[in-house]
């Protein structure tokens, strides 16, 4: 259903061209030939009917009765109008804006100078680029969001793709879902009922009434489309906390990530997402998949850190029993040098905890990351027994690490978390004093 308002506003027209295509885009007749893939048309609609009545009007074609005026009217007539995007506003800055957002994307190239710019007061070489991949919603509001524009940006579906190949597996995946995503965008864009609202895909809830549209809509059964939305919600979260650099990395055609690496990075800090895809992009990592060895920030909300410390405990509680069994010097002497660790991590962490402490005074040098992972990585003394003892000094430091960052977030504990904190690192400081 066609519910674009009438209200003034900025918009995106997303072509599709099959393959390479000579059109005559004016009324002097110069022609180009447009090679195949993608193309997306800035404009602005300012006038009597706003943006529904601008919008249905390139959605025509000649057989329709319109009357040829823009150039983008002439290649209308050979591309496939797939999607458009728009947005509400009265500032007609806002389609220059948009139309350089659009020339930054990755690949973008102007395919004709001065299509659909002849007017342009700010001198722009086009509002009309090619593309040679399917464009992302998600990426155009993460590059307005940089240059702090509104990425209040709605989406219409129009038609789908034809006469070229599915995209790969993990992409298709994500473009089933992101239908939903952005059906439900408009849904919470027209309604009346909180974001939260619309979360829920259990039965009966509106989410899951729109999803089943969806699905119908796309003639997939709703499972298979659940699992989509999943992966799109992913996608998306990657690329609003990483930018463009996000999309690149996930559909590399030629080392590609897996689906469950996406999933689990997409679970954990804006920070952590953003050193694991810079890091594939230089070639540190191979994949985007978070790995113990990450030393960043990595905290979402409170809970993890009581969560840390119970498993910190539960580890720290068996290496005790297991070392009453032992003789062996080496393994002793550096069990008490990691029990030691964790004692001072867990006093460190009751101190931030109980005085607030600036985070430049939080971290000692002795705690530091680069120690600490030092001592971690030490391979003088194996087994499991020891692992024991680095995996929970690894987890309670790790909340010390991220004390800063958490309080300047606003990830401060409940009174019962407090609690249930400060009572987890008294039993740790108790249960390695092993000395």
């Amino acid at each position: 259903m066609f519910s674009i308002p009438q209200t003034s506003g900025v918009y995106i027209l997303v072509f599709h061209l099959a393959k390479a295509t000579s059109i005559s885009f004016d009324r002097k007749g110069t022609r180009h030939t447009f090679p195949p893939g993608w193309y997306l048309y800035v404009g602005s609609a300012c006038g009597v009917g706003g943006l529904s009545r601008r919008l249905e009007r390139h959605r025509s074609r000649i057989a329709d009765g319109k009357n040829m005026h823009w150039n983008v009217d002439y290649f209308r007539e050979h591309a496939l109008l797939c999607e458009i995007w728009y947005s509400e506003t009265d500032d007609s800055r806002f389609e220059h804006y948009w139309a350089q957002t659009v020339a930054d994307l990755k690949g973008a190239t102007v395919p004709a100078p001065k299509f659909g710019a002849s007017d342009c007061k700010a001198d722009c070489p086009s509002h009309f680029f090619h593309l040679p991949g399917c464009p992302s919603t998600a990426v155009f509001r993460s590059q307005l969001s940089s240059r702090g524009h509104s990425t209040a940006v709605s989406v219409e579906f129009i038609a789908e793709p034809r006469g070229k190949r599915s995209a790969p597996g993990l992409q298709c995946q994500y473009l089933l879902g992101r239908r939903f995503l952005e059906h439900r965008n408009l849904a919470i864009r027209d309604g009346n009922l909180e974001p939260d609202e619309w979360t829920s895909l259990a039965e009966h809830r509106r989410a899951r009434l729109l999803a089943e549209s969806v699905a119908k809509e796309m003639k997939v059964s709703f499972p298979k489309l659940k699992e989509a939305i999943k992966f799109a919600t992913a996608v998306e979260t990657l690329i609003e906390n990483c930018g463009e650099s996000a999309w690149s990395v996930i559909f590399d055609h030629n080392r590609p990530q897996a689906r469950k690496a996406i999933m689990r990075l997409s679970r954990t800090s804006d920070v952590r997402q953003c050193h694991r895809v810079k890091g594939v992009i230089e070639g540190l990592f191979r994949s985007i998949a978070p790995h113990s060895d990450d030393t960043v920030f990595d905290t979402v909300k409170y809970g993890e850190v009581t969560s840390r410390l119970a498993r910190a405990r539960g580890s720290l509680e068996e290496l005790r029993k297991k070392l009453k069994k032992t003789r062996q010097g080496g393994l002793l002497q550096e069990a008490q040098k990691l029990s030691r660790l964790c004692r001072l991590s867990a006093q460190r962490l009751d101190m931030c905890l109980r005085n607030r402490i600036a985070p430049a005074s939080a971290v000692p040098c002795y705690l530091g990351k680069e120690t600490i992972m030092r001592i971690v990585k030490t391979k003088t003394v194996k087994g499991k027994v020891i692992g024991l003892a680095r995996a929970a000094l690894r987890l309670i430091v790790k909340n010390v690490w991220d004390f800063g960052e958490m309080m300047r977030r606003g990830l401060v504990p409940t009174e019962q978390q407090l609690y249930d904190t400060l009572r987890d690192i008294k039993q740790i400081q108790e249960t390695v004093e092993i000395d």
